[in-house]
């Protein structure tokens, strides 16, 4: 009978620092997901405001040539479509 009970109580310790090292597993990934998530966001406000600066630009037509300038510009634009795919608010 004594050996049932030693039995359980291992058996309940195990169980408990099984638990333990799955709770504090789960917040260390918790914060990564929250720090990867603030990452994503602050590239997101970059990629919105490149968009306004570019619309900005734009709405005044001073790249609309064919020089130069207009080639990168419109290059530019292209890309800023491609970011603006990636893009969490929408």
């Amino acid at each position: 009978m004594i050996w049932i009970w030693i039995a359980v109580i291992h058996l309940v310790e195990l169980i408990g620092i099984g638990i333990f090292l799955l709770i504090r597993r789960n917040n260390a990934l918790e914060k990564a997901v929250i720090q990867q998530q603030q990452y994503v966001d602050a590239i997101s406000i970059i990629i919105e405001n490149s968009q306004q600066k570019l619309e900005e630009l734009d709405t005044m037509g001073a790249f609309k040539s064919d020089d130069e300038v207009g080639t990168f510009f419109k290059n530019l634009a292209e890309i800023q479509s491609i970011l603006n795919q990636f893009s969490n608010k929408k």
